[in-house]
């Protein structure tokens, strides 16, 4: 063998070794996006199954304060018409 093969040989083995480290730190880097990815999921989630405080169904007195208030505005106008 040639002493230059040596040195090639060498090379690439070093080359090598730094592109596995490399794609070992990419490789690390994106299974610790994944679970960063995957608790925003469930997090969102969590939050979409709860009801929200400001959207309940309104009530009787509301409903009974909106009949209330398009009557008078009703009789306003029927006796301002006539």
């Amino acid at each position: 063998m040639y002493r230059d093969d040596d040195s090639a040989r060498a090379e690439r083995a070093i080359a090598l070794i730094d592109e596995i480290a490399e794609l070992e730190r990419q490789k690390v880097t994106h299974a610790a996006s994944d679970r960063r990815l995957e608790t925003a999921r469930r997090e969102l989630a969590a939050l979409q199954s709860q009801p929200l405080a400001g959207s309940r169904q309104p009530g009787l007195i509301t409903h009974l304060l909106v009949f209330s208030a398009a009557a008078v505005a009703a009789f306003v106008v029927y006796t301002l018409v006539l």
